[in-house]
């Protein structure tokens, strides 16, 4: 039976182009793809959200994998589970 902490926290590998990797909690997920949303090309769908519903961005986290902020420039996110120490 796997243990139940594996599952207590939720978290994320985000990719950004020219940086390395960063594995953070999903609050902290969620932040920072909210700062992201903010910089999107407003050419997208996601231009009339409202990126402070915590709900919203919960979802868009949970539902797809990246992002393009410009032509070219793509920002990438996946879950991952940590091992408890």
């Amino acid at each position: 039976m796997s243990n139940p902490l594996i599952r207590s926290e939720d978290h994320f590998v985000l990719l950004e182009p020219d940086s390395k990797e960063k594995i953070v909690t999903k609050k902290e997920a969620i932040l920072w793809l909210r700062n992201w949303l903010h910089k999107v090309d407003s050419s997208t769908i996601y231009q009339k959200k409202d990126y402070s519903n915590e709900e919203f961005l919960e979802e868009l986290l949970e539902s797809t994998y990246e992002l393009e902020i410009k032509f070219g420039f793509v920002i990438k996110w996946f879950a991952v589970r940590v091992e408890p120490d």
